[in-house]
């Protein structure tokens, strides 16, 4: 996103959350078994006026590893969004970036170690111009040109504000400079938000690219099939707790459905059906889930 700015990160304890079933090794090359996580919380409560929203939420994303945090609405994950990223201070608990405690580190400074938040909404400048948006995060005129080559529907109206752009032009305007600075994390809140499926598919392989240059994401999102399509590892949500968390592989349909719409499993949603009600065998995106949803983790 344009407003931001990623910077490095330092060093720091390699012990793991408690309460969180782990899901291996990080899963790309550029991490290792002894590199701490690259954003993690611990035990982080939070809420607003008063109001109670998280209650020790416990949770690790690592160097090029996209964790699906999935959840019904009113579970608390844009709140979780919101302090990871600085914009919200916890109750108690607390944030680490690459092991370095940020707990009370506001959003400005948590942006300048590396922490990106893409948030629901695209997070652009709609009176500014595409190139004045896009030299906001790229000073450099050889990246911005990089980003029409790669988006040219956004070279030919780089004078154009950015507010009169379609909904999916402006999220591939708010992301597409990520491509060439990319952050250390990126907490994205709700990416597809609105889109088009076609620009849904441009968006998720936009965050696949991401990974692979050794981002670690934070990935919420409403469509839960195509989030679990590119994640490596899934964590549920509900009332502000993760109740489950480990790797996609381990994913069954009948407890996603139970723990991201709130209903309870049906012998039909056993079948293996996905939740668009596309049978055909597990896959990523007709994934099949633990009958153990809460092992290993807190109540």
């Amino acid at each position: 996103m344009p407003s931001e700015s990623p910077v490095d990160a330092s060093q720091a304890p390699s012990e793991e959350p408690a309460g969180v079933t782990q899901a291996g090794a990080p899963p790309t090359a550029t991490s290792s078994p002894a590199e701490p996580p690259a954003l993690e919380l611990r035990a982080v409560r939070a809420g607003y006026d008063g109001a109670p929203v998280l209650h020790g939420v416990d949770l690790a994303v690592h160097p090029g590893e996209i964790v699906a945090l999935l959840g019904p609405n009113g579970a608390g994950k844009s709140t979780t969004c919101h302090v990871a990223a600085g914009l919200l201070g916890p109750l108690g608990g607390q944030v680490y970036v690459a092991g370095r405690d940020a707990t009370r580190e506001g959003a400005v400074r948590r942006s300048r170690a590396g922490v990106v938040l893409a948030p629901e909404g695209r997070g652009i400048f709609p009176a500014l111009t595409i190139e004045e948006n896009l030299a906001l995060y790229l000073r450099e005129k050889d990246q911005r040109e990089a980003v029409y080559e790669r988006f040219p529907g956004l070279a030919g109206r780089r004078g154009v504000p950015a507010g009169s752009l379609s909904g999916g032009e402006q999220q591939m305007l708010a992301l597409a400079p990520l491509l060439q600075r990319p952050p250390k994390v990126l907490i994205a809140d709700e990416p597809s938000l609105g889109l088009a499926p076609r620009i849904v598919e441009e968006v998720f392989r936009l965050l696949t690219e991401l990974r692979a240059t050794g981002t670690a994401l934070l990935l919420v999102e409403e469509k839960a099939t195509e989030a679990l399509g590119v994640a490596d590892t899934v964590a549920y949500l509900a009332q502000g707790r993760v109740t489950w968390c480990g790797p996609r592989a381990s994913v069954e349909t009948a407890r996603l459905t139970e723990a991201y719409l709130g209903l309870a499993a049906t012998p039909e949603a056993d079948t293996g059906a996905d939740l668009d009600s596309d049978p055909g065998p597990a896959s990523p995106k007709n994934p099949t889930i633990p009958s153990q949803t809460r092992g290993g983790v807190r109540p």
